[in-house]
């Protein structure tokens, strides 16, 4: 009896041990997955850092490291600088953060601090800070799925290095998102209650604006490639659809606007628009008052959409656009400068 129940024991302690060896083991052949995997991302992202990448740019990650284990695995740094030559840019951002969890590593998360500051051969000069920035991205090391970008409290002055002129923007709330959609690139973004200062501390006599659009631009997927493609960053020549775009200036001043646009060889748009305008009077207004200059053309402009509303304040138009020029049916009400 004795000896049946010490070999009952030995056969449970036999199945412990067993067990453990399994779980210690599981647990050596899963770290060392993870750190395969961190060294192969390190590996990955170093390479694309040094300018294998869409903007062929080069970023500085200050003190990489790739945190996360056991259960989830990113990317961190102290600070980023980039350095584009290609298009004569270079910044510098503040601490870095990434995170995605390790049964699904193409799709993460990520935030940065600021403040930031981005120079430009153009001849500007952009300074940032905001109260939080993140962001959530779906990509694989044949370019992005898609992406979105998220801020709060943000503000922007965009200074002239020649004269020293330094227009601020303030945004409460900003949104950005973009996906492939086969080989088109469809782009959304929001902005509610943006302000802008203009040089001269002369403020720009709009009330704070908050706006959306949704868009698809045609033949666009491949920006989202690992590789620079320089056919598909060209602006000039495409074609797109604007799905919505929505400007509300508050006290019931809306906009809305849908339909085909196309950006010529020259920077001139063409194509055609559904436009939706509530309290016509108001825009003329708020616009005069804002760009004093254009005076005369916003009151024709009004004048013209108050009499295709039918003496209304508000209603629906279907406006043309050629080569900048912005026409009801044939008159023409306006021009827009080329892009």
């Amino acid at each position: 009896m004795a000896s049946s129940t010490r070999s009952g024991q030995t056969a449970v302690t036999r199945k412990v041990v067993l067990l453990g060896v399994f779980v210690v083991i599981a647990a050596a052949v899963y770290s060392g997955g993870w750190m395969l995997a961190a060294t192969v991302m390190r590996q990955r992202v170093s390479e694309l850092l040094d300018g294998h990448n869409a903007a062929g740019a080069e970023v500085r990650c200050n003190d990489m490291d790739i945190r996360g284990y056991p259960f989830r695995i990113g990317l961190f740094c102290s600070s980023v600088t980039v350095d584009d030559r290609f298009n004569g840019v270079s910044a510098s951002l503040g601490a870095f953060r990434s995170a995605a969890q390790v049964y699904a590593p193409s799709h993460f998360v990520w935030e940065m601090d600021g403040p930031a500051e981005l120079r430009s051969a153009l001849g500007f000069s952009f300074s940032a800070e905001w109260e939080r920035l993140h962001s959530s991205v779906s990509a694989w090391f044949d370019g992005l799925s898609r992406s979105s970008l998220v801020t709060e409290g943000l503000k922007v002055d965009v200074t002239t290095v020649a004269n020293g002129n330094t227009a601020t923007i303030r945004s409460d709330h900003g949104e950005f998102h973009i996906r492939r959609n086969g080989e088109d690139l469809d782009a959304a973004a929001l902005v509610k209650n943006t302000s802008i200062l203009m040089p001269n501390a002369t403020p720009l006599a709009l009330p704070p604006v908050s706006a959306s659009f949704d868009v698809t631009m045609l033949g666009k997927a491949a920006l989202l490639d690992p590789v620079r493609d320089t056919t598909a960053a060209e602006l000039y020549g495409s074609k797109g659809e604007i799905r919505r775009l929505v400007i509300d200036l508050g006290e019931g001043r809306v906009l809305t606007a849908n339909g085909p646009l196309s950006i010529g060889d020259d920077g001139n748009l063409s194509g055609k628009l559904h436009l939706e305008l509530e309290k016509v009077e108001g825009w003329k207004d708020a616009l005069t008052v804002a760009f004093p200059e254009s005076t005369n053309d916003f009151d024709n402009a009004a004048k013209v959409l108050t009499a295709v509303f039918g003496g209304k304040d508000s209603g629906s138009v279907e406006l043309t656009l050629r080569e900048g020029v912005v026409s009801v049916g044939i008159i023409p009400i306006g021009v827009l400068p080329a892009l």
